[in-house]
């Protein structure tokens, strides 16, 4: 007969504990490997922000998120003042490393960026905030690339593509936005095909300045727990 001392039966208890819970455990792992990879939030600031985690609650936003066990990343973007789309876009994908796993949370010009972007690849989700449909007749946001040109003829928003290539949206605006008018915001909303569910026009918060949001942070945990 085989004798095993006490601390070798203790080990061995232990072993077959670790065992056990690595098969029961298994799902788990499956979920937190997912979760992992969910686990990337993207945040797209509006032009003239050349310090990112100072300008409006990005830098709280990070802060929330990553404590929460949520990575955000809110990086300096090129061309801060331009925002120009053949910089932002290439950027979001081979500096940031935008991938399927990503959730991309635009304010303002950010928010056309994020349009754009979900418009060539495949994104987890798109939240906008304050977002527009047109250039309002500012010379240096028509020079950006975003917008729809001559008279809506050209540069047209390929919306079906967004959508093919994220499935999980929600935006916001204020109907007293100081720059862009609620019916431009609805815009977006009626060409993304949006719900009452996935829409919300805030009184009273203008162009979204201000920290906390926390509104914005509740639905980026429901994107990151969405299947």
């Amino acid at each position: 007969m085989l004798l095993i001392e006490p601390e070798d039966r203790l080990l061995v208890s232990l072993a077959h504990l670790c065992i056990a819970l690595l098969f029961r455990s298994k799902k788990l792992l499956q979920i937190a490997s997912v979760y992992h990879f969910i686990m990337k939030v993207i945040v797209l600031p509006g032009n003239g922000c050349t310090n990112v985690l100072r300008s409006n609650w990005y830098g709280w936003l990070h802060q929330v998120l990553n404590s929460a066990g949520i990575t955000c990343i809110a990086e300096n973007m090129p061309d801060p003042y331009n925002a120009r789309r053949n910089i932002w876009i290439p950027f979001i994908k081979d500096t940031l490393k935008a991938d399927e796993d990503t959730i991309l949370v635009g304010h303002s010009s950010g928010a056309q960026a994020a349009l754009r972007y979900a418009e060539e690849h495949k994104v987890r989700g798109v939240i906008l905030v304050a977002a527009t449909y047109t250039d309002l007749g500012d010379a240096g946001e028509r020079a950006s690339g975003y917008y729809p040109l001559n008279q809506e003829t050209e540069n047209l928003y390929n919306f079906a593509a967004m959508r093919e290539n994220c499935k999980l949206w929600y935006q916001f605006h204020s109907d007293d936005d100081c720059f862009i008018p609620p019916a431009e915001a609805e815009r977006i909303r009626d060409g993304l095909g949006l719900t009452e569910d996935q829409f919300k026009m805030f009184s009273g918060r203008s162009h979204f300045f201000d920290a906390p949001f926390v509104e914005l942070v509740d639905r980026i945990k429901q994107f990151v727990a969405a299947e």
